[in-house]
């Protein structure tokens, strides 16, 4: 009986092993398989061809292949997201904090240096030499775009964690007022005639008197388009253009894009921002756009060239990126690039009047390296 009854579990055990990876062979193209992670998974491990690993190397490298090819992936993985999320109020992702009323922030993969909750909290402050080493790496590029004829503009746009503090969980300490985004405008301010620009009062103005309408992402990183707009209007200033204010514009709801946040937590389809916006009426010109499909180079242009002929060349980020097309609506031609594509090639071939160098708070790091030759230095 006692023998029978082993017998039993080891068949019943060997039946739910084998049963779910049969059932998806037949059935898993019914199920969701896209890969969501932004890298290559794991591929089946050889002895001979292309890509070979060595007897010792197999083991390892099959269990890697079978856990990331295993059946029903994605559906375990958005389990144990919703798991941690609603149950246990908690972030099944490393880069990312689960903040008040269900709001995610990046904590960062320490890419290039990032560290959003130092930059929150001013662990991470700047030396004097660090601040001379970015006032002379900024200074160097204005008088070489000068000394062409062409003009030079920072911008930096805050991190959400800054903007929307008051979701940030108790554990991360309070905001710091004098982080890393103060000290950099504060030292180029007071020791250059550079242009600076920072949205960030405006931002928190728009913010104290409309409370209920978000201008970043409840789970993204980035600012929305209300609040790239607030703050491509702050760049246009420097341009000489006054674009309409946010309230004198019509702005359409719409679903919002997958957030970056809830995609590294593996629930992209189910945690959705409420709201979208979508402004319509912002310029008069009719402005074609061109994206590539990295999603990182943008091309506008006026399809009657009948706005501002000086050429707008912006370097920058994603937050460059969702405000692209505020901030080249009144140019006849404008570029738009990632700083980690950038190369001084770029440069010459564009030919432009304008050159923008745009950076989230959390890459001010990068100014540490960048010139107009070798880019930010570093990939």
């Amino acid at each position: 009986m006692k023998k029978a009854l082993q017998t039993y579990y080891i068949v019943l055990m060997a039946v739910m092993i084998v049963l779910p990876a049969v059932f998806f062979a037949f059935f898993g193209r019914f199920f969701d398989t896209q890969n969501y992670e932004n890298r290559t998974l794991a591929q089946m491990p050889s002895l001979t061809g292309e890509g070979r690993v060595t007897i010792e190397e197999y083991p390892s490298a099959f269990e890697e292949w079978f856990n990331e090819n295993l059946p029903f992936r994605n559906q375990l993985i958005t389990l144990n997201g919703l798991v941690d999320y609603y149950v246990l109020k908690t972030s099944s992702s490393k880069s990312v904090i689960l903040g008040r009323e269900g709001w995610l922030f990046y904590k960062g993969a320490q890419v290039n240096d990032e560290d959003p909750v130092s930059d929150y909290n001013g662990a991470n402050l700047f030396t004097q030499e660090e601040l001379e080493k970015i006032r002379t790496n900024m200074v160097t590029a204005r008088d070489e775009l000068a000394a062409e004829g062409r003009e030079f503009i920072i911008f930096i746009a805050p991190n959400k964690e800054r903007v929307y503090s008051e979701y940030m969980p108790q554990s991360y300490g309070t905001m710091a007022e004098n982080g890393r985004m103060r000290q950099v405008i504060d030292y180029l301010q007071e020791t250059t005639d550079l242009t600076v620009i920072c949205p960030y009062d405006t931002l928190m103005e728009y913010k104290q008197n409309h409370p209920d309408t978000p201008i970043y992402y409840r789970y993204d990183t980035h600012w929305n388009y209300l609040g790239a707009y607030i703050g491509a209007r702050e760049l246009n200033f420097a341009f000489g253009y006054f674009l309409p204010g946010p309230d004198d514009t019509t702005w359409e709801y719409g679903d919002a894009p997958s957030g970056d946040l809830a995609r590294l937590i593996h629930l992209e389809k189910i945690l959705k921002d409420p709201d979208a916006f979508y402004v319509k009426d912002y310029t008069n010109y009719a402005i074609s756009e061109d994206v590539n499909a990295l999603g990182n180079e943008f091309r506008f242009h006026n399809m009657y060239e009948s706005g501002d002929p000086r050429k707008l060349f912006i370097i920058g980020d994603s937050f460059s990126a969702v405000m692209a097309k505020f901030a080249c609506c009144q140019f006849n031609d404008a570029y738009v690039n990632f700083y980690y594509n950038y190369n001084h090639m770029m440069l010459l071939q564009e030919n432009p009047d304008i050159v923008v160098y745009e950076t989230v708070e959390r890459y001010l790091g990068n100014m540490l390296d960048f010139s107009l030759e070798n880019g930010i230095g570093r990939k």
